[in-house]
């Protein structure tokens, strides 16, 4: 069950590069959806025949080929990969995504995204610290 979540989350995090791309993506991903759009929208609803579909093992398989189809329009679109991230520690010139559970992380306060081997080695995000050393300046400014 703990993978399917998994799966759920990555589903939602690739339908909002989806459901913002003008190429036309999301009516086909529709057509295999199957009325199910709750999936791209709340990793948290499942319907009786989700469940069904769990406990008869198949489930999995109908969210991987989602994530399959998803992925690959996200990494060949031109507009969508637009929407990646720089990893704001190594700034590698590498788009990533944070539906890439297996080599990203995400800061929990602004959600950028980072390398996990990057992550690793500093304790804090250099996104939040500049935010809060802006706002601090910008606090002074005003009271001046």
């Amino acid at each position: 069950m703990r993978q399917i979540y998994q799966n759920r989350e990555q589903l939602k995090l690739l339908g909002d590069y989806l459901i913002l791309c003008r190429s036309g993506a999301l009516k086909e991903i529709s057509k295999r959806l199957d009325h199910r759009h709750y999936l791209l929208e709340c990793p948290h609803k499942y319907s009786v025949a989700d469940l069904r579909q769990i406990a008869d093992g198949i489930f999995e398989t109908f969210l991987q080929s989602l994530i399959q189809f998803a992925s690959h329009h996200v990494y060949s679109c031109d507009l969508c990969t637009q929407r990646g991230f720089i990893c704001q520690i190594c700034n590698k010139n590498d788009i990533i995504f944070p539906f890439e559970f297996d080599t990203t992380s995400r800061c929990s306060e602004c959600k950028t995204v980072f390398h996990n081997s990057c992550q690793a080695n500093v304790s804090f995000c250099p996104r939040c610290v500049r935010r809060q050393k802006y706002h601090q300046q910008l606090q002074e400014f005003l009271w001046k």
